[in-house]
């Protein structure tokens, strides 16, 4: 099993090392299987080797795989002057437990339009960081850290 062709493996795998660099570039490409669809001399001298088309093909309808689910536009009241002051009193009076979720659901509203009519009270975002601010200084020194480098992640999305 030591002889190949005549020789060792080890000159069988030097010739056709040779063999591979005696070949042009674009032979060797071919050789390799890469799918190269054009190159392109640029103004420096150098050559830009292309392995994805210039155009993109057209697709069409046909083309495509069948829809997962239909879409279907979602169907929203128009809010009269009675219900935005409703809306508006709600979270002013408890805005504890008519959060900004609750009310959409409630008047079937996206949550952009009660963010919109109805904002957090200054007195209940106080007290929300506050609330952040003491579960802050529970935290150890890891899980702020973990919570740090998360927020830093989170900036470069």
């Amino acid at each position: 099993m030591s002889s190949v062709f005549g020789g060792t493996i080890k000159a069988a795998c030097s010739r056709a090392l040779v063999q591979r660099a005696a070949m042009s570039s674009a032979a060797a490409r071919n050789s390799l299987g890469t799918n190269v669809h054009f190159t392109e001399k640029l103004e420096d001298g150098s050559i830009f080797v292309s392995r994805v088309p210039k155009t993109m093909p057209e697709i069409s309808l046909a083309d495509l795989p069948p829809p997962v689910r239909e879409y279907k536009p979602v169907q929203r009241k128009e809010l009269t002057d009675e219900l935005r002051h409703a809306l508006v009193k709600l979270r002013s009076e408890d805005p504890g437990h008519w959060t900004v979720s609750k009310l959409a659901k409630k008047f079937d509203v996206p949550a952009q339009v009660v963010l919109m009519l109805a904002p957090c009270p200054k007195w209940r975002r106080a007290e929300i960081q506050q609330q952040a601010d003491s579960e802050w200084e529970k935290m150890g020194y890891k899980k702020r850290l973990i919570k740090i480098n998360r927020l830093r992640r989170r900036m470069l999305w």
